[in-house]
């Protein structure tokens, strides 16, 4: 259900240029699972029927507090950023994923509930594979190759919102990628785990929905005490190097970050008119 929840979420922010994928989440989300387990004409049927709601809920209510969080973002461009201010960003973002999630939770359970055995071995043995091609990838690079990759994603990622980037906020960015601590295997040791949770729970012994229920709700407690160390120490790191590349930005950048803020706003009013 996690990329069930980002492909919404991107359909609602990260794809705030184009309405026309948010518009037509009610046949990509079942394709996008698919793609996983493979339906059969009556489950796939099923399954877009009991995900409208969800798609009407989240358009119904969810997209003003998007813009909300726009109008947040903008406020605190008037002053100079500090790590707190993007700690609360990412904070609301978060809050909204997980609004997102709890609303899931029933559409997981009866997907659940209605596939095969065979089918849920399948859904089963593709994210064991999945996890066995994440660790060949991540865990053979060399701290160097880790710092230089964060480095270019970081980099990408803001050039997307600010545009070309200035050498000194190149170089901050790469002074972040430098302190940042290796993620990578305790990512990977965490999400084997939770696959582990999951092979356990798709038993389906009685009561596994409220199981479910009980694990999500104290996610937090079972991350290993290193896993939230180095997590919490790295968020820090981005945070910093964020509020210091935006408060540097110049007059075109700041024009180009506010332009890319307008056009979400523009995308999402569209969406929510769309759905009135």
């Amino acid at each position: 259900m996690r990329g069930l929840l980002l492909l919404v979420c991107c359909g609602a922010l990260g794809a705030c240029s184009n309405t026309f994928l948010y518009n037509q989440l009610d046949w990509l989300i079942p394709w996008y699972v698919d793609d996983s387990v493979d339906f059969t004409r009556d489950q796939k049927k099923s399954f877009k029927q009991q995900l409208l709601p969800l798609l009407e809920w989240h358009r119904g209510e969810e997209l003003d507090n998007y813009l909300l969080m726009l109008a947040l973002i903008e406020a605190d461009l008037q002053q100079p950023l500090t790590v707190a201010t993007v700690s609360g960003w990412s904070e609301e973002f978060v809050a909204g994923y997980q609004r997102l999630e709890d609303r899931s939770m029933p559409l997981a359970f009866e997907l659940g509930e209605q596939l095969s055995a065979a089918q849920l071995a399948e859904f089963m043995a593709g994210l064991y594979e999945e996890q066995e091609e994440f660790e060949e990838e991540y865990l053979s690079r060399t701290g160097e190759e880790v710092h230089q990759s964060s480095y270019e994603s970081f980099a990408d990622n803001v050039a997307d919102v600010l545009g070309r980037l200035q050498p000194s906020q190149k170089e901050r960015l790469r002074e972040a990628a430098a302190e940042l601590q290796r993620f990578d295997h305790l990512w990977l040791e965490q999400r084997r785990w939770w696959l582990e949770q999951t092979e356990e729970l798709l038993q389906r012994e009685p009561g596994w929905q409220q199981r479910a229920r009980d694990l999500m709700a104290r996610r937090d407690e079972v991350e290993s005490p290193e896993y939230r160390k180095v997590s919490a120490h790295n968020q820090q790191i981005i945070y910093a190097a964020l509020a210091d590349v935006i408060n540097a930005r110049t007059e075109k950048q700041d024009a180009r970050l506010r332009r890319e803020i307008d056009g979400i706003r523009q995308d999402l009013l569209a969406l929510i008119s769309q759905g009135e």
